[in-house]
């Protein structure tokens, strides 16, 4: 796997991790328009400073491990069975309506043998043998079912990094955070994120997204590491202060999960921010 080279020492870049089916798209497709961030590192001029470097923009394939020691990093997370159902649905569809990429060869066997994510999620679980096998073939070969771990690094592994990460995003509240983002980062205000499905990438809400107890049950055994991974991220930003405030429902909820957890992040953390300083308890 090959790492970002250096292009001298002036040079701060701001690197984005597009895990997928997280929001990433959205954010990339903004900062292109509005030409905050750049692709080759032959372009990097071009793109506007911000506190943190310049923003540089990678493919799927880029991970924390690509990312300098020098450098900085923000990414999104995002609840993993809500990846599940979303990536999915998205290359059942082969990414139309936004983008369109043919299945593989892997992918189509895997939609022939489980043509909805239901029947996917039970046979992981299957008491047949070759059935299990299958479907865990197919959560390896579907594009975007992976683990997010594997571009984003375990919770150990994340805190090597600390330093690095300016922050993280949840997909499910992405709104909010950019608007955050966009401060931190002194973007211009104007800088929306695209709102049509087609445009951000988001699938019809129409679609039949339903799961039962058994099959949430054993894709939460499948993704148990990416949970790990989340709540760890989500430590983080109750840490940091990212996303929802503390004076919203959400953020005060969010704040109270993540002080119950907090004694558990194994690494020093810089100060929190005066307005969670305030309510935690030690």
């Amino acid at each position: 796997m090959s790492r970002v080279v250096s292009s001298g020492p002036t040079l701060r870049r701001l690197h984005f991790v597009h895990v997928g089916k997280t929001g990433g798209t959205a954010i990339k497709q903004t900062l292109m328009r509005r030409r905050l961030a750049y692709w080759q590192e032959e372009k990097a001029e071009a793109a506007p400073e911000t506190p943190h470097g310049r923003i540089q923009l990678h493919h799927h394939k880029f991970t924390m491990a690509d990312v300098p020691a020098e450098d900085k990093v923000f990414f999104c997370v995002r609840d993993p069975i809500d990846r599940f159902m979303s990536a999915y649905y998205s290359r059942l569809h082969k990414g139309k309506p936004r983008f369109y990429y043919e299945w593989s060869e892997a992918e189509r066997k895997a939609f022939e043998a489980f043509p909805t994510p239901q029947q996917l999620a039970m046979a992981l679980t299957s008491r047949d043998e070759e059935e299990r096998g299958r479907a865990r073939s197919a959560m390896r070969r579907i594009r975007h079912l992976g683990f997010m771990d594997r571009q984003l690094g375990t919770p150990r592994q994340l805190r090597a990094q600390l330093g690095q990460i300016v922050y993280i995003a949840r997909q499910e509240t992405l709104a909010d955070d950019w608007e955050q983002i966009k401060v931190m980062l002194a973007l211009p205000p104007e800088a929306e994120l695209p709102s049509g499905p087609v445009r951000s990438h988001r699938r019809d809400a129409s679609v039949d997204r339903t799961l039962d107890d058994d099959a949430r049950r054993a894709l939460r055994e499948w993704y148990e590491r990416d949970y790990r991974l989340v709540s760890y991220c989500d430590q983080l930003r109750a840490w940091h202060g990212w996303g929802a405030g503390p004076d919203t429902p959400a953020g005060a909820d969010r704040l109270r999960r993540g002080v119950r957890r907090l004694r558990g992040i194994p690494a020093v953390l810089p100060p929190p921010p005066p307005a969670l300083r305030r309510r935690l308890p030690f």
